[in-house]
């Protein structure tokens, strides 16, 4: 091929892609890392959309790890995949263009439902000397992938309830599986884990051989998180939740998100949350984190970015009231 063909191969390639991507022919989920919860709970969930609408929508929806929430909010708003699973203040940041995202709006973003409440579990061994939230200065901790929101919520919470930042201790970049790994090896003393428990990786690390335990978020904790970072709110972590944890844990969480490019057509998007919905109690029996899906009130607790027209539809079909800042522009035309 010449490279006055190629040239031109490639213009018509890029001029196609938002075609390509309002055809819907592929649907790809970005989730994030294995050791996580985003990953398997996105493989159920293509796995029910394929058996329920690929025949009659000739969509293929696939499944794809990632570095979590802020890989999947870019890939998404650059249309290099079509859905993705997120903390739902970093998905409304990013489309207001807030606080990390400050003057980079992201205008493309649309929620599809509210998921679980993302539990922030900082989990440490017992052999690091680690008592409390004092005891972190210094010490090796896992603070998430690198531009992760999991890495975020890291800075927020260390400054909010200990005092610290990044240069105050040994921050190790690492996914999920890494940091259990890592924790387990000795090689870190602690780790943030933020997701919908029970996480694969917390449990791998309770039923391991190092012995851990899990740092507490009292109310002094709590008030002055909340003071800085009001998209926290309280959370139990009930006993038996992971092997040896044998009483609740105070901690805190964020709302996780389900989210969309707006390009997806509507009628695909309400055909999604119509399989969601009808089989609510097999996803239920297929990971543990459904069951804090709240799936009376799905669009409780989103903030920042609007519902996709197709989840707009509906949930006013059912009967949900909508409240304004959740319609998306195209609506309010």
């Amino acid at each position: 091929m010449s490279r006055r063909a190629l040239a031109l191969a490639v213009l018509v390639a890029l001029a196609l892609a938002p075609a390509a991507l309002a055809s819907g022919k592929f649907i790809t989920v970005v989730t994030g890392s294995t050791g996580g919860t985003y990953y398997p709970v996105g493989t159920i969930l293509v796995n029910h959309f394929n058996r329920a609408l690929g025949e009659s929508t000739g969509i293929k929806w696939s499944v794809q790890s990632s570095g979590g929430t802020v890989e999947n909010i870019e890939m998404v708003q650059r249309g290099e995949a079509e859905m993705g699973i997120g903390m739902g203040n970093l998905v409304g940041f990013s489309f207001l263009g807030i606080h990390r995202y400050e003057g980079k709006p992201h205008p493309d973003l649309r929620y599809v439902m509210a998921l679980w409440p993302e539990a922030s579990q900082f989990v440490y061994s017992r052999a690091s000397g680690i008592k409390g939230w004092g005891d972190l200065k210094g010490k090796r901790i896992a603070v998430g992938p690198a531009a992760s929101g999991t890495e975020f919520s890291s800075r927020v919470i260390l400054k909010a309830v200990a005092g610290l930042t990044f240069d105050d201790i040994k921050a190790e970049r690492l996914g999920y599986s890494e940091a259990s790994q890592a924790l387990q090896n000795g090689t870190i003393d602690a780790a943030l884990l933020e997701a919908g428990v029970p996480t694969s990786a917390v449990a791998e690390l309770y039923a391991g051989r190092t012995e851990v335990d899990m740092l507490p978020f009292g109310p002094e904790e709590i008030a002055r998180l909340v003071k800085e970072a009001p998209w926290y709110t309280p959370f139990t972590l009930r006993a038996g939740t992971y092997p040896r944890q044998d009483k609740d844990v105070p901690l805190v969480a964020v709302m996780c998100s389900l989210f969309v490019h707006k390009d997806v057509p509507e009628d695909v998007v309400y055909r999604m949350l119509e399989v969601i919905m009808k089989d609510r109690e097999e996803l239920i029996k297929e990971h543990a984190v459904f069951s804090k899906v709240d799936f009376d009130n799905p669009i409780k607790g989103l903030f920042g970015a609007p519902l996709h027209p197709g989840a707009v539809k509906f949930f006013k079909e059912r009967g949900l009231e909508v409240p304004a800042q959740l319609l998306p522009p195209e609506r309010k035309q």
